[in-house]
């Protein structure tokens, strides 16, 4: 599954489509459902967030920005045209890849579509964009810390990762942008953003013709180094939580990753898993689980929000030893059927479709994505049986890396 809580459907009949874009510029056609006013447009790059040579943190965050907030002679800017439109823009940086998406009225979706591309496929990038750039990346950082969820994906990533761009967070403190050369974030911006290494990801009414001809050239998907020592951590942060991670299956092993997901969405998910369900006299604590799909590898995250956190780790070891054992066959299969159904229930809006189309493709297995034409995930989904998924849990689960957040004051840090 994709970070961001919002995918893609597939539980009505319609017509697959695709937008107007430049040669060389992948498209993911989806479902377009002619019944929704609005269009999302997304835009999803290859590109290292601390920089392809990982030394400058937060430089895809600020580039994508930047691009967004630059008016070409005489024209508008990104933002402003989309803002204009009454529609929402959104931006969202991963470790190893970024995006700019837009949901705006079906009928001024062709326009915007140009204007992006025309924007990102030429790097363009103003002073006064970048300014602009930089006060937002520092909001968006100076939040950073009282979200405990992201304090912790970022910590255990760091830790999980010895080297590449899953060990740097993709939003790093504010300051970092500060040191950020103009000159730096504008090449940075010409070679990630170019049309070859983008995917253009539609979702909703979208407008019918015809694809682009010429295939891309996707710069290869950025890998990460796995870390040799593992274990516990502490980090000092604005509020307290508990984070476990394992590594597990790449994105070409479709059955493996399925499982992966099964698992976090059977154990963890805040709603309806069976940890969660276990604990719920517990108000001062929320879990939640995910599988985050990577090129190689992904990662099974959990993570616990609250001041008492800390007490539930044992409970998180004890659930996932648990699926090392086949569950029994008739929970199984209300499990798995359940499972389906949640997957499904995740991706109904037009800007959901757009998320998972763009996020597979970019990490390497577009028709993976749940919704796909191909059908690969449910077809992943209903191979599942409790022995392989025991077997996937034993493979993959045995070693997690674990952080805790203590809570500090105010301009406190530390790690250990």
């Amino acid at each position: 599954m994709i970070v961001r809580a919002v995918r893609g459907a597939a539980a009505a009949l319609c017509l697959a489509a695709a937008l107007n874009a430049p040669a060389r510029a992948q498209v993911v056609t989806v479902h377009s459902d002619p019944t929704v006013a609005t269009t999302a447009i997304e835009l999803w790059y290859r590109a290292p967030a601390a920089g392809y040579d990982l030394k400058s943190p937060g430089i895809a965050r600020m580039a994508i920005a930047a691009v967004a907030a630059s008016k070409p002679a005489g024209g508008s800017s990104i933002s402003e045209i989309v803002n204009r439109l009454g529609g929402s823009l959104s931006i969202e940086v991963y470790p190893d890849i970024a995006m700019i998406g837009a949901s705006v009225p079906a009928a001024s979706s062709a326009s915007v579509l140009r204007a992006m591309t025309g924007a990102y496929f030429s790097g363009l990038i103003t002073d006064a964009g970048l300014k602009a750039a930089a006060q937002d990346s520092a909001i968006v950082a100076a939040q950073q810390p009282f979200d405990s969820a992201r304090t912790l994906q970022d910590a255990l990533f760091a830790r999980l990762f010895a080297d590449g761009p899953a060990h740097y967070a993709p939003v790093p403190d504010a300051a970092a942008f500060a040191t950020l050369a103009p000159s730096d974030v504008r090449a940075f911006a010409t070679r990630a953003f170019r049309a070859g290494n983008a995917v253009i990801s539609l979702g909703g009414n979208a407008v019918s013709v015809n694809p682009p001809s010429a295939s891309p050239a996707l710069d290869v998907p950025f890998d990460s180094k796995l870390a040799a020592q593992l274990g516990e951590s502490t980090v000092s942060a604005r509020a307290a939580g508990l984070g476990v991670a394992w590594a597990g299956p790449s994105i070409s092993d479709t059955r493996a990753a399925t499982a992966m997901d099964f698992v976090a969405d059977y154990l963890f998910d805040p709603d309806h898993g069976t940890l969660p369900q276990s604990i719920r006299t517990r108000p001062d604590i929320f879990v939640t689980g995910q599988f985050i799909t990577l090129h190689d590898p992904g990662v099974l995250l959990v993570t616990v929000s609250g001041d008492t956190a800390s007490s539930v780790q044992q409970n998180i070891l004890d659930a996932v030893s648990g699926m090392t054992k086949p569950l029994d066959a008739a929970v199984f299969a209300r499990a798995q059927k359940a499972f389906v159904y949640h997957i499904l229930s995740q991706i109904q809006t037009p800007v959901a479709r757009a998320d998972n189309a763009g996020w597979y493709a970019a990490e390497g297995n577009a028709q993976y994505a749940p919704g796909n034409d191909s059908g690969a995930y449910l077809a992943a989904a209903a191979s599942l049986d409790p022995q392989f998924v025991a077997q996937a849990v034993r493979t993959y689960l045995a070693h997690p890396v674990i952080v805790h957040l203590i809570q500090s004051t105010p301009g406190t840090s530390s790690a250990t």
